[in-house]
């Protein structure tokens, strides 16, 4: 199988990709020269890396790494998709297998939740929802956090797998998260959460609707009331310019505290850019931002695509 691009792209519980003028323009014009790119390409599936939010994952029992084998199916938190996605299982269950072999041990899941995390940079990409997606949740809320060496690592071997996949056609991978973004923790080990919300990560899973609600509900009063997020714009940029060049080397010594130092509690989903770009294993060749505080997010895509097949 051909491994013809990589996206790499902020999501955000804000975001609005209508044509704008203001803060978000660049963002969204980068998002949608990428879907062209995409719509040119006509990739046969798109395997995503990308975090959860404590919709589907929970940590009673968190795995580092989980590949979707099977049905994948959207929350649809955020009007972000709900419902069944198309999959791959063949694909699926052949990474599985060739990146146990290189010496990585990834959970499985045959039935996969989805949140915005990794389902808005699909619907952004493909908006017919038409082409099957592989899933690929990178933990990033809380232990156990992978380091960013072992994420790209990892994501190193995916791309070697679906490269050496027998079957013909085109993939995509794609990288969504951060940049720098500080929502509230999802992290059991933070003193300062309170011992319900600890209780939700831990136990929460009957209660995810009602936990969505809540969020959600906080999400538009905060916006209604014109908040905004702190966003480091001078790492973000640094670490664009570091993808763009290939000198991923400072970005991959970074450990865990310097990661929540610099980026802020969503800063840690950087692990799913540098996943992509480990399967990629070249550089970006474009990389677009705009620091966006009205979507409490540096809004970055970075992307690299092979020549359109004729």
């Amino acid at each position: 199988m051909e491994l013809v691009g990589l996206v790499g792209m902020s999501h955000s519980p804000s975001w609005d990709l209508s044509p704008v003028e203001g803060p978000a323009k660049p963002y969204v014009d980068a998002v949608f020269r990428a879907g062209d790119q995409v719509a040119r390409l006509m990739p046969d599936v798109l395997v995503v890396f990308g975090p959860d939010h404590v919709r589907n994952f929970f940590f009673d029992l968190m795995p580092a790494f989980c590949i979707g084998v099977e049905n994948v199916t959207g929350f649809g938190d955020y009007s972000s998709p709900k419902g069944p996605f198309a999959s791959r299982p063949d694909l699926a269950g052949f990474i599985a297998e060739q990146v146990l072999a290189a010496g990585f041990d990834p959970a499985l899941s045959h039935n996969m939740g989805i949140d915005h995390g990794i389902s808005q940079p699909v619907a952004a990409l493909v908006p017919d929802l038409r082409t099957p997606v592989i899933p690929i949740m990178i933990s990033s809320g809380g232990a156990p956090l992978p380091t960013l060496a072992r994420c790209h690592a990892f994501g190193r071997a995916v791309g070697d797998a679906i490269r050496a996949f027998p079957g013909k056609g085109r993939a995509l991978v794609v990288g969504s998260g951060g940049l720098s973004h500080s929502p509230p923790s999802i992290s059991p080990a933070d003193p300062g959460l309170s011992a319900e919300t600890r209780d939700y990560l831990i136990n929460g899973r009957p209660r995810v609707q009602e936990f969505n609600r809540q969020r959600e509900e906080s999400s538009r009063k905060r916006r209604g009331a014109g908040g905004t997020g702190p966003i480091n714009e001078e790492w973000d940029r640094w670490l664009l310019e570091c993808m763009r060049t290939g000198d991923l080397a400072p970005v991959l010594a970074m450990d865990n505290a310097t990661l929540l130092e610099q980026g802020g509690t969503g800063g840690q989903e950087i692990r799913a850019w540098l996943a992509a770009l480990g399967a990629w294993g070249k550089p970006a060749e474009t990389t677009d931002y705009a620091p966006v505080p009205t979507w409490i997010t540096g809004m970055g895509c970075a992307t690299a695509f092979d020549e359109e097949p004729v």
